[in-house]
């Protein structure tokens, strides 16, 4: 009797591994397994090509006509290109490039095609605008201000 239940406990075991083996074979044979390593492929290369920089700093030349803007940052001057798709703020408000002037602080994120720096986003901050809230403010209460003698 022991050695007919060993028996079939080693028919058994025998048994799933070759089912084990086989469905591991029938995996690496399927149709799908090719595709989804092309797509990993191809989702690499996108990733590598659409890989957004970003850049803050002084704003030290500016052209609306060619759509070009130069930015001196840490890393040194950065000059960028603008298209039709290029997104242009300055706090919520969206702008031209022709708002920008020399000067002005702005970050940008942008990517290389073709050997060009292409700007996604452009966003300049409204410092100016606070600034010029905070000097009439500090005019209002110099005029309030009863003079003293």
């Amino acid at each position: 009797m022991k050695k007919i239940f060993s028996l079939i406990v080693a028919v058994a075991f025998a048994l799933s591994l070759a089912g084990a083996a086989f469905a591991a074979d029938a995996g690496t044979t399927s149709a799908t397994a090719p595709k989804t390593k092309k797509v990993m492929k191809h989702k690499k290369a996108v990733k590598k090509t659409a890989r957004l920089k970003y850049v803050y700093g002084e704003v030290t030349a500016v052209d609306s006509t060619a759509g070009t803007l130069t930015l001196k940052s840490r890393k040194g001057e950065v000059s960028l290109d603008t298209t039709a798709k290029t997104m242009i703020h300055q706090g919520r408000k969206k702008i031209t490039l022709a708002d920008i002037k020399a000067g002005d602080k702005v970050s940008a994120r942008y990517s290389e095609v073709k050997g060009k720096n292409v700007a996604k986003s452009v966003y300049m901050r409204p410092v100016a605008a606070k600034k010029a809230k905070k000097a009439k403010k500090a005019a209002k209460k110099k005029e309030a201000a009863p003079a003293s003698k």
